[in-house]
């Protein structure tokens, strides 16, 4: 069972221009088969499974980074533990199948704090 590694691109100049917004400059894409996304993007993961999270800028000048993933609501344990500093921004997708978890990504760009929220699926048994 291979690891997902999901990217966050940030559109820095999309996000702090007029009427920018995380879910409008942001896009969540993986090595796993997923639809790219804002807010709408879903991993859909294995039981077991490690997700690893990175974070860049379209512009690959802006400094990006995140700043916590926080648990918003659904099955508190699908995605166990949350990415972290300290766990290098991985996870581990645990959980049965159908199970969701929503959270909130909370990342800097060029010193000002914003919030994006997708979500974790399992769709298969370990």
């Amino acid at each position: 069972m291979a690891d997902i590694n999901v990217t966050m691109t940030v559109d820095t100049v999309k996000l702090q221009g007029t009427g920018g917004t995380p879910a409008n400059s942001c896009i969540l894409s993986d090595d796993n088969g997923d639809t790219p996304g804002g807010e709408t993007f879903e991993i859909d993961a294995t039981s077991g499974q490690t997700v690893q999270f990175t974070i860049t800028a379209k512009d690959n000048t802006t400094a990006v980074s995140f700043v916590d993933f926080i648990y918003e609501g659904g099955i508190s344990t699908v995605f166990n533990p949350l990415p972290s500093l300290s766990n290098n921004w991985t996870g581990t997708a645990t959980g049965t199948v159908g199970q969701s978890e929503s959270y909130y990504i909370d990342f800097n760009v060029a010193g000002t704090q914003y919030r994006l929220d997708p979500q974790i699926q399992i769709k298969s048994g370990g």
